[in-house]
């Protein structure tokens, strides 16, 4: 069963949320569905990327627009063996107020002490957030830097992890520690 489809079975990633792995025999390409909501993703969809986000085979199937943000991570993080991308509104006010998204429960330690905020328009001025070209990957794989977590402001977050498994498990906590946080009386304080 594709990452996708469990992400989405557990709420994890909503219709446009991408999950994918670097290529087990070679580290200079990774898989992705083709474009498709997660809840309908088998794995007939699954395509092969090089780092620079090219499809290996010339099918005329819809591609993710945001597919920069896989290659490019890969292509910065050779540690780096998953990624998943999601669109959650429960994380987005962390990163336009810029409070802090830390752990708050013992099993939260997979998302890291600290998650860096990444905000397109600090370097590619006014868009509509999302992540189309390598230069904009380049960017966000750089404010990444060797964290497992980045928050996308006024869009998402990238999660990344070593293995499939450990890309989307802190997606999972961040889901439930969402859940268990008081959030709207603690970002109240802060003006957007």
């Amino acid at each position: 069963m594709p990452s996708d489809l469990v992400l989405a079975n557990r709420g994890v990633v909503d219709s446009f949320g991408h999950v994918s792995m670097r290529h087990p025999d070679r580290p200079d390409r990774y898989l992705l569905s083709r474009s498709r909501a997660p809840y309908l993703v088998v794995d007939a969809d699954i395509m092969e990327f090089t780092l620079e986000n090219e499809p290996v085979s010339h099918d005329e199937r819809a591609l993710y627009a945001e597919r920069a943000i896989h290659g490019r991570i890969y292509a910065a993080r050779p540690d780096v063996a998953a990624i998943c991308h999601k669109h959650a509104p429960a994380t987005i006010p962390f990163g336009v107020t810029g409070t802090d998204l830390r752990p708050i429960f013992h099993m939260a330690w997979a998302i890291g002490a600290s998650i860096p905020i990444w905000d397109i328009a600090d370097r590619f001025g006014d868009t509509n957030v999302l992540v189309t070209k390598n230069e904009m990957g380049d960017h966000l794989a750089h404010t990444l830097g060797s964290h497992r977590v980045a928050r996308m402001r006024d869009h998402g977050s990238v999660v990344t992890g070593a293995t499939l498994p450990w890309s989307s498990s802190p997606q999972c906590i961040c889901k439930r520690m969402l859940n268990c946080s008081p959030q709207p009386s603690v970002l109240a304080r802060f003006a957007i």
